[in-house]
């Protein structure tokens, strides 16, 4: 069989005692690889070595998460190579790239390799730089531990004559190399090779040769690798952190598990959504001093480039291959008997580069604890691909429970997740760390974190007096009860407060209590609002919504942020989607991509719970049309959404409801029963044993959607259909009757509709009981007189009067005003409207007055007249009396 390689071209290298730069290419976290060339096996085979040379110059290091094992300074140690020799990196010669012997499995690390020729059938003789060949042979992986490399000789100890005999190719046979150029290292010698065709050379070379072509001249990571995912990668400087003295119940926990957990459950799942610091809790753990393990490697998952979750396992393995020499001896092996590994699927990666070393390998199935850090799994890009990783670890910690691979995995709690987690079969692999947003703790945290911040700010502007308070008490806890634990809400105040290049920290922190009071910011740019920064974090999780679901999110949304429950106080989630005639599996399709933002119920908890924000900053994001484009304005759409759901529930039931003996009470009074059945109300969400309750459920909704409307003045509900259920159907008011039905009813431009319909009724002054018969309560009175009037005998308003007046009443201009007051407490009033009453009922008997009619027998009475003392200024009272049946039959009523 033989082979045939592409010629790689020849990059330029330079020498260095110092660190390079970013752009000589960090070997992990900056090399690049081309597109033709697996830069894995590069990455494997140049870690850092545990070896202990201190003295050694350094020219390059990896940059992976954490210490290598069994070292405290991997930044005092010389790269070696798999053999135990130091590598060129450590050797005062120019950095070189190997001439392989087929005995041979050797990747000098600091090496800069070019992607291969574009020009296939280039004569172009390629130069390299050959090392000298390591006399020390490569002990196998069980001859060593999990913290030891093999025994390297000194730089030094090859004579001369030793590298001269030893030459370039010492003892090799069966491979023939025409044409090319090789430089031997021992004297630099450059020897020409256009072609290699091996005859009989090992796997090794095979997978050296044909997946190590690395292209560190752009300073990326090897392809098959996630750039910059790992704890310490400078792609991620500076990385989110718990602030000092936070989160350390939930810090000890994780610790604790890492360090005490046995048998199958070798997985912490932390849970917690968008916002609450998951991957600052993560870096923490990966950070912290007291991690009881021999090494750990990670993966933070970011929607920005960190995201491709195929990548997973190639990732991880070359972290731990970077720290430990065994595994990355043990992987090697596994590479060269198969190259195209690196091309394999996940499952295939995760057999030979996870369970062969670890478990069929006895000095790494015997190492101590290893934790394997994954954050922010629902970033990356592929739900398949997420279920498929949490697959693969779940079912490795139950098929191998003496494994000392443990497992920290953080994300939000998307329901694919949720729904993986909360199989039978996967229970036994996990435990949960729940990270909740309006926790005590968390409450705590955020207060902590908002005093010191405040504290360090105020302590850098020049702006403060030293002795002076700032904030105020008040103005601090009412950011914190804003806040409450979220850490992302926290975090985006203080960032805008202590921007210098805004304004003051006193003005910033000014605009900061504007937007929790809901007052709308208006001349900014939405990038310089003060939540930009989380409203870009909620518009970005929203962007997510598939488009053949979002007309059912938006309403879903909507509902939330008008307060649709407000009759119920609250509604259930099987409650809302029938409000919205939207079918579970629509509202769980709707919600999908949504679980980072919403608590949502499960579903057979769904009649019992209800779906809510998990914090009011969501809503104000979606509420503001100068910070989310989610909706161009959310006050019509959603008055529109809710008039058509209350007119299609009306609609059905429109003679009421009578489900037997249950509850009708609600938030503005009792329901009566009948006449109608309310049978025809329709459901999109069948509950068993609950669908009555649920049909009274929305009708009380309708009759509270009528309700607010009025009182809004929506001219939608001005007809007889919306009105008729507030004045027939109610057995007893909990809200001032006045306030429900005075304003929308007597409004001059409906009145006609409603006296057309019999909603009111007009009669004699006569006919009405008398002043007596007023109930305690608001009356309410409108005065209006033009400005030529002649002043009336009794003037209209009384200094000593301490009811509000509103409207206008300046000396000189036509006076047109409102006020109310209760018989118990304006007594000139009182007895005027007395005076006024027998006055006219006396001389104008025949006086008309309009009477509001209703089912609880309080009616109102709207008596409306003239001044006869100036023949100009016109009075209103409106007031409500109560009425027996018989006594409302008598005025003529139908209800």
């Amino acid at each position: 069989m033989s082979f045939s390689f592409h010629r790689p071209r020849l990059l330029r290298f330079g020498r260095s005692s110092s660190r390079p730069s970013k752009s000589t290419a960090d070997a992990c976290s900056d090399a690049g690889v081309s597109s033709a060339g697996l830069g894995l096996s590069h990455a494997l085979s140049s870690g850092p070595s545990e070896q202990d040379v201190d003295a050694a110059p350094r020219v390059a290091r990896l940059s992976v998460s954490g210490d290598p094992i069994g070292s405290t300074d991997s930044l005092n140690r010389a790269p070696v190579d798999f053999a135990g020799q130091l590598s060129s990196a450590s050797r005062p010669v120019t950095p070189t790239v190997p001439i392989i012997s087929p005995h041979d499995s050797v990747v000098q690390p600091g090496i800069q390799l070019a992607p291969p020729s574009d020009d296939t059938q280039s004569g172009q003789a390629q130069r390299y730089l050959a090392p000298p060949r390591s006399p020390y042979g490569l002990a196998t992986p069980s001859q060593q531990s999990f913290h030891s490399e093999t025994t390297t000789p000194p730089a030094s100890s090859d004579s001369p004559q030793l590298r001269q005999q030893n030459g370039m190719f010492r003892n090799p046979h069966n491979f023939s190399i025409t044409g090319s150029t090789f430089v031997d290292g021992n004297n630099l010698e450059l020897i020409d090779f256009p072609t290699l065709t091996p005859a009989n050379v090992s796997n090794t070379l095979v997978s050296l040769l044909a997946f190590i072509v690395v292209s560190a001249s752009h300073g990326e990571a090897p392809e098959e690798t996630i750039p910059g995912a790992a704890s310490d990668s400078s792609d991620r400087d500076p990385p989110p952190q718990c602030h000092p003295g936070t989160r350390l119940a939930i810090l000890e926990r994780c610790i604790h598990f890492v360090t005490n957990c046995t048998g199958k459950k070798k997985i912490r799942w932390v849970v917690g959504f968008a916002g609450v610091g998951k991957s600052a809790i993560m870096q923490s753990v990966a950070d912290s001093p007291n991690l009881p393990v021999t090494c750990h490697v990670s993966i933070f998952f970011s929607i920005n480039g960190r995201n491709d979750g195929t990548k997973a396992i190639i990732t991880l393995s070359y972290q731990l291959a970077a720290k430990s020499a065994p595994y990355r001896q043990f992987i090697e092996g596994e590479i060269a008997r198969d190259p195209s590994l690196l091309r394999s699927s996940m499952r295939v990666q995760f057999e030979k580069l996870i369970i062969h070393p670890f478990i069929q390998n006895p000095q790494l199935g015997s190492a101590h604890r290893i934790v394997i850090i994954i954050d922010g799994l629902d970033e990356c890009n592929n739900k398949n691909t997420q279920l498929e990783l949490l697959r693969l670890i779940s079912d490795f910690c139950i098929k191998y429970p003496s494994s000392p691979l443990v497992w920290l995995i953080a994300s939000r709690p998307e329901s694919h997740i949720t729904s993986f987690f909360t199989r039978a079969d996967v229970m036994p692999a996990y435990e949960k760390e729940e990270i909740l947003v309006d926790s005590d703790d968390g409450r705590a945290d955020v207060e902590k974190f908002l005093r010191e911040k405040l504290e360090e700010i105020k302590g850098g502007s020049n702006s403060f007096d030293p002795h002076s308070k700032w904030p105020e008490e008040k103005d601090f806890w009412k950011l914190a009860e804003a806040a409450g634990g979220l850490f992302a809400y926290a975090d985006t105040v203080t960032k805008y407060i202590g921007d210098l290049n805004v304004g003051s920290p006193v003005s910033q922190f000014s605009d900061v209590l504007k937007v929790i009071d809901n007052h709308l910011m208006t001349g900014i740019l939405r990038e310089e609002h003060p939540m930009a920064l989380l409203d870009a974090l909620y518009a970005r999780i929203l962007s997510k919504v598939p488009a053949k679901v979002s007309v059912h999110a938006r309403k879903l949304i909507l509902s939330l942020a008008s307060n649709w429950d407000f009759g119920l106080q609250r509604g259930t989630f099987v409650e809302l989607c029938n409000w919205l005639a939207m079918t579970p599996d629509e509202a769980y399709a709707a919600v999908n991509q949504l679980q980072s933002l919403l608590r949502t119920p499960k579903r057979d908890q769904a009649h019992l719970e209800k779906l809510e924000p998990f914090h009011k900053s969501f809503i104000d994001h979606v509420s503001d049309s100068s910070r989310s484009n989610f909706f161009t304005d959310m006050r019509r759409e959603a008055q529109q959404l809710e008039t058509e759901c209350a007119f299609r529930v009306l609609n059905e039931a429109p003679d009421g409801i009578d489900f037997g003996d249950v509850d009708y009470k609600f938030f503005f009074g009792t329901l009566r029963r009948g006449p109608g059945t309310g049978d025809n109300i329709s459901l999109t969400w069948l509950v068993d044993g609950r669908d009555k309750v649920t049909q009274l459920d929305l009708y009380k909704l309708t009759i509270g959607e009528i309700a607010l409307g009025l009182h809004k003045g929506d001219p939608t509900f001005k007809s007889e259909l919306p009105i008729r259920p507030l004045i027939t159907q109610f057995e007893q008011y909990f809200v001032n009757a006045g306030d429900l039905l005075t304003q929308p009813v007597f409004n001059e431009s409906w009145r006609d509709e409603f006296m057309r319909c019999g909603i009111l009724e007009q009669m004699p002054l006569e006919a009405v009981p008398g002043i007596p018969k007023i109930r305690a309560g608001d009356i309410r009175l409108r005065f209006r007189c033009p400005a030529r009037a002649v002043t009336s005998l009794t003037h209209p308003w009384n200094s000593s009067c301490e009811h509000e007046r509103k409207g206008e009443w300046e000396e000189g201009k036509n006076q047109d005003w409102k006020t109310s007051f209760d018989i118990d407490d304006c007594n000139f009033c009182y007895r005027r409207l007395k005076r006024q009453f027998k006055r006219l009922k006396t001389h104008s008997p025949d006086h008309t007055v309009t009477v509001l009619f209703t089912y609880t027998g309080l009616c109102c009475v709207e008596f409306q007249f003239v001044d006869p003392d100036d023949g100009i200024s016109e009075w209103t009272y409106w007031y409500w009396i109560k009425l027996s049946p018989n006594e409302r039959k008598k005025l003529g009523s139908t209800v």
